[in-house]
């Protein structure tokens, strides 16, 4: 090969070099991108919201949240206990023990005990502790809502059928029409209807897993002989399961609302309090548009079994009911002004609405 010949192969070769190695990074480059859907970039406006400052606070309750022993999990009326972490909410709190109906020796015993119980928290909690939270959680909460005027609890179809309808590629109208059905009357046999929308994440009190287990199984059977539309109908049922688990007062407290109230689980102010709210928030147009974070998801998590998914999402929905309990009890009537209140909520449908999504594509 002469010099002139070599001198002309090697520039040929530069040259592709040159051309080919930034087409192949380009390539790369675009199959990489994620393309953010609208609840996402919803999510990120909020968190601008916070600011820095209040993601740090979010980021160390989560932290305080992971870290807590099983015997704070456990105990009565815990997000009572987290008021330990808000000087404002124990100065609420001691507020209402002034007004119990009580002699004023008993009064300052109630203050001494929980001023106590404050003070231990949360690593020197003990089981001996249960049995006076027992007693003045209820007392707490019936205060906190001497003036409040309960209208029910709300969330239902409109939710229900939201995250149910949006997850679904075909037959939505199907879904949506069976959504709500398990609230109501006659559906769920004596004694389960409140117990079926329950999945507690740290007693395992509930039968919300295998009921969604249970209509998933059905509609998938439908889907696979090619029965689509009772398949979707079987879906929203199951949907209805796996979505009350996103609710932290369906995923924690359920001790504290039997001792409330005995013979019903759900008939608790603060649940109602709290549910009411997510109702009125839902629709375009409101502060926090929470309907949004479902209408607006194309994300999905991956479901396998679909009771170990509805737990999965009682224990995400787990972790924000301190906080929320704590702030309802502290002004029932305006805790719908706390931000932090609003970016737990729409964490939790958020998720919900992922685990739905999830569900479906399990099903069909």
């Amino acid at each position: 090969m002469n010099k002139k010949n070599g001198t002309l192969i090697i520039c040929i070769a530069v040259m592709l070099c040159i051309c080919l190695i930034p087409t192949s990074t380009a390539s790369n480059a675009e199959e990489n991108i994620v393309v953010k859907d609208a609840a996402q970039l919803k999510m990120e406006s909020l968190e601008a919201e916070l600011g820095e400052k209040g993601l740090v606070e979010v980021e160390n309750y989560l932290t305080l949240q992971a870290s807590l022993p099983e015997v704070v999990k456990n105990m009565p009326f815990r997000g009572l206990a987290f008021a330990a972490t808000k000087p404002e909410s124990q100065i609420i709190k001691m507020k209402y023990i002034d007004n119990f109906d009580v002699s004023d020796k008993e009064k300052e015993e109630y203050k001494a005990g929980l001023q106590d119980i404050w003070d231990r928290y949360p690593d020197k909690i003990t089981k001996d502790d249960y049995e006076f939270m027992a007693e003045i959680g209820p007392m707490i909460e019936k205060e906190a809502f001497s003036d409040y005027q309960d209208v029910g609890i709300k969330w239902t179809s409109t939710p229900h059928e939201d995250f149910a309808g949006y997850a679904c590629d075909a037959y939505a109208s199907y879904a949506r029409d069976t959504a709500a059905d398990p609230d109501e009357p006659g559906f769920e046999l004596p004694g389960y209807r409140y117990y079926n929308h329950y999945e507690d994440a740290e007693y395992g009190v509930g039968g919300a897993a295998g009921r969604c287990d249970a209509f998933a199984g059905t509609a998938a059977v439908y889907a696979d002989n090619s029965n689509y539309v009772a398949a979707h109908q079987e879906f929203g049922i199951a949907s209805h399961y796996i979505s009350d688990a996103g609710i932290p007062f369906h995923s924690s407290g359920a001790l504290d609302q039997a001792l409330n109230f005995v013979e019903n689980l759900f008939n608790s102010n603060a649940h109602d309090a709290y549910e009411n709210y997510i109702y009125y928030q839902w629709a375009p147009d409101t502060d926090y548009e929470f309907g949004d974070y479902v209408s607006g998801n194309t994300q999905s998590i991956t479901v396998t079994d679909p009771e170990e998914a509805t737990e999965d999402n009682a224990d995400f929905s787990a972790q924000y009911f301190d906080y929320i309990w704590d702030e309802v009890t502290n002004d029932p009537q305006n805790f719908d002004s706390d931000i932090y209140v609003g970016y737990y909520t729409a964490q939790c449908v958020r998720e919900t609405a992922k685990y739905n999504h999830g569900l479906y594509d399990y099903i069909m």
